[in-house]
């Protein structure tokens, strides 16, 4: 077992597990009194390529807006300085970590997972009243960073765990336990915290397995826990884990049914081949 917890191992690493750049900068201008949306649009728009992506992503299918977005300022004005920074962290954490390739961690299916289970949630989310479907979305798509992380920075682990993996020994988020101390919810908890993100977003991944657990945000937790879930049934699991069924508690802390769920999947695989496009081959080419 490891002999620090996951907050000093990520606090001794901070340089590796920065946030991207661009969205510091954002963070720091949104942060300033005297900046405005005009200065934060300037900034984006310095980068060709960034632009291009966000722009390509809110004139796709998943924002499926009337009219054209064919700017950062009017990008800015339809969705608002937080929610195009939020957009700038899903197009660039994406290419922020490559474990070592000793690891044998398989970048593709985790990111596809992770898409994945963020549409799913956005989906549910919209399907729903009083849900931030954004903010679902973005805890979606991070709901298994820790294991990221725990490749990062404990990689001779992480090929132990995956060898308990492989023949099954032990149930996964127990194995977690026992190799490294703690989960790859709590792992996730600490790096998100080191970036100072609110609890609305780290506690649902936190608690994304056992969302009953949940102190605060149970509803978000459930939601998380049923994206997993679907994320599960459409790509191949990232691995053997016991836990990928669905919980009943889960559906009833939501308020859906497995009817509702059928429905869901229909409309996430309407929108996963162009999201997976955007958002991992088109950056990974």
């Amino acid at each position: 077992m490891p002999s620090k917890i996951p907050s000093e191992l990520i606090g001794n690493n901070l340089k590796l597990l920065s946030l991207p750049a661009v969205v510091e900068k954002i963070n720091r201008l949104l942060e300033d009194p005297n900046s405005t949306t005009a200065d934060i649009a300037h900034y984006i728009s310095q980068d060709p390529v960034l632009t291009a992506r966000l722009l390509k992503l809110v004139n796709s299918p998943f924002y499926n807006f009337p009219s054209e977005i064919d700017t950062i300022s009017m990008a800015v004005t339809i969705l608002g300085t937080r929610q195009l920074r939020d957009l700038v962290f899903v197009t660039t954490v994406i290419s922020q970590f490559t474990p070592h390739d000793d690891v044998n961690f398989d970048l593709e299916a985790f990111w596809c997972h992770s898409i994945t289970a963020g549409i799913a949630a956005r989906v549910i989310a919209l399907n729903q009243k009083n849900l931030n479907s954004e903010r679902l979305f973005i805890c979606g798509l991070l709901h298994d960073i820790g294991k990221m992380i725990m490749a990062l920075l404990l990689p001779q682990e992480v090929i132990t765990l995956n060898k308990a993996n492989l023949n099954k020994e032990i149930n996964i988020y127990d194995a977690e336990s026992q190799i490294f101390g703690y989960t790859h919810g709590e792992w996730a908890t600490a790096l998100l915290e080191s970036w100072h993100f609110p609890a609305s977003i780290s506690e649902p991944i936190h608690y994304h397995h056992n969302p009953e657990e949940s102190p605060e945000f149970k509803t978000d937790s459930a939601v998380i826990h049923i994206a997993n879930v679907i994320a599960n049934n459409i790509q191949a699991p990232i691995s053997k884990d016991d836990d990928t069924l669905l919980q009943q508690a889960a559906l009833d802390t939501v308020g859906i049914t497995q009817n509702d769920i059928e429905g869901y999947y229909e409309q996430v695989y309407e929108l996963l081949d162009n999201v997976l496009q955007m958002l991992y081959y088109d950056l990974a080419a």
